[in-house]
Order: C-alpha cells, then structure tokens, then sequence
C-alpha cells in the first residue's frame, strides 16, 4: 500500500451511511479499528517506507563528472580535462542489496499485518466486554424492578395480613442494593464502550449503538488444524522468515566484500595548441583490511544465527500458544455448557417456585429473595464464561493470524 492510499484509507471522511454510530455487531467496529486506527496506520506507513527503500537499494552509484585545468599560468589554461568516472558494483553485489532491502521490506509489511491481527483480537475482546456490560446492566434492571414490585406489594400487604415490618424493612434494603447495582453497572457500560472506543481510534465519549450480542463462534476446531494454521498464516512469524532471510543475504553480501568493485573513467584533453587527445583509466580498490571484513563475516555470521534462533523459538512458543488458547477455550465451552444445562434451569424454577410459594404465604421472604439472588449469580457468571470464550477465540484468531 503506498503513503498516499494508506492517507487516503485511514483519514477519509466518514460518508453518510456510516453516520450511524457503531457497536450493533463486532464487525461494525473492527471495520472502523481498521480504518480509523492511528497505530495501525503508523505500520502501514512504516511498512511502506520500507517498500519505498527497495526501489533505492542495489543500484550502481552515480557517475561522476570532473572539469580540470592544466597548465594554468599567465597565458592562461593550457590544457582542459573533461571526464567522467563510474564505480561498477559487479560479483552481483546489487542483486544481493535488494534482496536484502526486499526482505527487510516483506518483514516490515508482515509486521504490519501483526499489528492489525492484534488490534483486531483486542477490539473483539473489547467488544465482548462492551456487550456483556450491557447484559449485566439488563439483568440488574430486571432484578431492580421485580424487588420494586415486591417491595410496593408488602407495603399493600402490611397491616392488612401476616406481613410484619421487618420484612418491609429487608425489602427497602433490598432494593436500595439493587439500585446501587444497577448505577454500578451503568458506569460499567460507560466505561467499556470508552475503553472500545479508544481501541478503534474514536473519541472515549463518541456514541455506540446497543450491542445485539455475542458473535457467533466456530465450535468445530482442532488444535492441530490451528497449529498448522498459525504455522502457515501467523505474521509474526512470517516476519522471522523474512529476517532470516535478510540475515542470509546480508551475509553473502558480506562474503564478496573481499571482491572489489570496478572504477572505470575517460577524459577528453582540449589543448590550447596541438591536437586534442583522450584519457582512460581502470582503477580498483585493493582489499587490504581483511581483518575488518572477517569481523564482517563473523558479525554477519552471529545475525544470521540470532535470526534463524528468533525464528526456532517463535514457532515453538507460537504451537504452546495455540495449545494454551486452544484448551483453554475447550475448558470454557465445556463449563458454559454445564451452566446452562444444569445451573440456569434449577435456578430459574426455583425463582418460579418461591414466587408461587410467596404469593400463596407457603414461602417466607428470605427464601424468596435468594433464590432472586442465586439466579442473578448464576446469569453473571454465565455472562462472564461467555465474555472469556469470545477473548480466548480471539486470542486463537490472533495466533492463527486471522479469522477461524
């Protein structure tokens, strides 16, 4: 991408169909992260710098042009030189410096899309934050308003039937928490759609429309179908690729360091008096400092090992990565299958029981408000199960480098 699509993407306007705030689904805001990013568009740039330095690289250098005088004296110029000299790079040195320059740009562009596979793993992380902030905030609205109810129930209630005080009392009470609550959740959601706001590139106080929940997920993965994903498509790692290549080049640069390059020259000699004549020249460096290109070699050398290393480790901590990500999400599902198949049903009719019971005088208050309380605790901790499956999917998303 060159600088000016890369301006051209990341500061263009906002159009007219998307003057709609986002936030509806996860795809609306990564779209926007991609665009309006500033980090992200810091890589592109750099990775296009980089492609830029390709074009400069491996090129002989300029020639060069030289007027001289002779025989300069009262009479005036005897003699006028006018030459030009040229530098050969030959044992295809050139070749090799943009080979290097070529590796060096494809580590840059894959940097790049690291940073993009990464802010895009954070946004839907975010995201799943922003909507289950939102849920919470649901749940604790609802509690709030069937402890309102109750509570303007028992005070109809009391002095007309078995209904004591103290029962109008642990009411207030209870609705004094659920409304603390529900403010407390508020603030949550405010502070998680700042938060996904930040990641996208947007002022923290920009408006987001109401979540419409959880994307879906794969369910049918394989950690070696993801090992070999990440294996093929992770950036990072091809960014190591690309380095142990550069390092390679570099060192067969450094190998013909011992070959000197070629200088190759003509002058026309215009005389004052007499016939004019020609200069040619062929000159070369000779390498003499050997002890300063064996410390070439040898540093070349330690680069190419450090590089090829860096790649050796990356892979093996990327496969424990991708088995990490892989079993914890495996863990997560197995758990959130278990909440809603053997938690969420018996809390839900043990709420359903007690309110029959209590509406019937068969079930005292206490009862009642805790089983309201046991079924809020189960729907929080399935919401915060599901917000860890969609972190840990996008961590895997991330390490495969890209979309499952």
């Amino acid at each position: 991408m060159s600088i000016c699509v890369a301006i051209g993407v990341f500061a263009s306007p906002v159009s007219g169909a998307e003057r709609s705030p986002p936030g509806a689904t996860a795809e609306s805001v990564v779209a926007l992260a991609r665009r309006l990013s500033p980090e992200l568009a810091a890589a592109v740039l750099d990775a296009d710098a980089a492609l830029q330095r390709v074009g400069a690289a491996g090129v002989q250098p300029d020639p060069t042009i030289t007027l001289q005088a002779w025989d300069v004296n009262s009479k005036g110029v005897g003699q006028r030189w006018i030459g030009v000299e040229q530098t050969f790079r030959l044992w295809g040195k050139t070749d090799l410096e943009k080979g290097v320059a070529q590796a060096d740009a494809d580590a840059s562009r894959h940097q790049s899309q690291a940073m993009e596979v990464d802010l895009v793993a954070r946004v839907k992380t975010a995201y799943a934050q922003y909507s289950a902030a939102q849920r919470a905030l649901e749940l604790s609205k609802s509690l709030q308003q069937r402890v309102d109810q109750l509570l303007e129930l028992l005070r109809l209630r009391y002095g007309a039937s078995s209904v004591d005080q103290q029962e109008v009392i642990r009411s207030e009470l209870e609705a004094a928490t659920a409304a603390a609550d529900v403010a407390r959740r508020e603030g949550d959601v405010k502070s998680s759609a700042a938060r996904l706001n930040a990641l996208i590139g947007r002022d923290a106080r920009a408006p987001l429309a109401p979540s419409k929940g959880f994307p879906p997920l794969r369910t049918k993965l394989t950690l070696s179908g993801v090992q070999d994903l990440a294996r093929s498509s992770n950036p990072q790692l091809a960014a190591t690729h690309a380095q142990v290549r550069s390092a390679t080049t570099t060192k067969e640069l450094t190998d013909l360091n011992y070959y000197p390059d070629i200088t190759a020259g003509a002058n026309f000699v215009q005389r004052q008096s007499g016939e004019n004549s020609g200069m040619f020249l062929l000159g070369f460096k000779v390498p003499l400092q050997y002890e300063a290109k064996d410390a070439e070699q040898r540093a070349a050398s330690a680069s190419l090992g450090a590089a090829q290393a860096r790649n050796d480790a990356l892979r093996i901590r990327l496969d424990g990565d991708v088995a990490e990500a892989w079993y914890r999400l495996e863990a997560i599902r197995k758990a959130i299958k278990i909440f809603e198949q053997r938690q969420l049903p018996p809390a839900r009719l043990s709420v359903e029981t007690a309110r029959s019971g209590f509406d019937a005088g068969t079930t005292n208050l206490a009862t009642l408000l805790e089983s309201e309380r046991r079924l809020r605790a189960v729907e929080l901790e399935l919401l915060a199960l599901k917000v860890e499956e969609q972190s840990k999917y996008a961590d895997l998303e991330r390490l495969a480098g890209g979309a499952l």
